[in-house]
């Protein structure tokens, strides 16, 4: 009885997340999952930083949701909060895996959800559209080289 007590439970997390965040709904991201306006950007195309990172995913395409008092785990990707909610610091999904690990981007759970493992629950942006390889191969570039601010 309490595993269907749990199934039940973390369905009805999910919906409410879905529903509170409108569930994906692209904003910031193209329809190939790239930052919208990145060939635009004054600042130039998207690199391994943690600056044009902010500039070209976070904020555009993360903050719908992760923002203010309802963030999701109290996860606030804003230009303001992100760098230190996000690395060095354990996630609140898979306790044994940081945010983002200096230097481990394949130990990094941002990296698992954006790329979608199973073992970290819902593929982000939640609902898609989905950040594209060589997007999430900046990132990846950005943690394996120290996650620097």
């Amino acid at each position: 009885m309490r595993v269907k007590t749990r199934m039940w439970v973390a369905l009805g997390v999910t919906a409410a997340l879905v529903a509170g965040c409108g569930g994906g709904s692209g904003d910031g991201l193209d329809a190939n999952g790239r930052p919208v306006g990145e060939g635009t950007d004054p600042n130039g195309p998207m690199t391994a930083s943690f600056a044009s990172i902010q500039a070209h995913v976070l904020t555009p395409a993360c903050t719908g949701c992760h923002a203010g008092a309802s963030a999701p785990r109290g996860l606030r990707l804003d230009a303001t909060n992100s760098y230190a909610m996000l690395v060095g610091v354990n996630s609140g999904g898979v306790p044994s895996l940081k945010r983002v690990a200096p230097g481990d981007a394949a130990n990094s759970y941002l990296i698992h959800k954006l790329e979608g493992h199973q073992a970290v629950g819902a593929r982000m942006p939640l609902g898609g559209p989905f950040l594209d390889a060589p997007t999430i191969a900046l990132i990846r570039q950005w943690i394996n080289n120290g996650a620097q601010p």
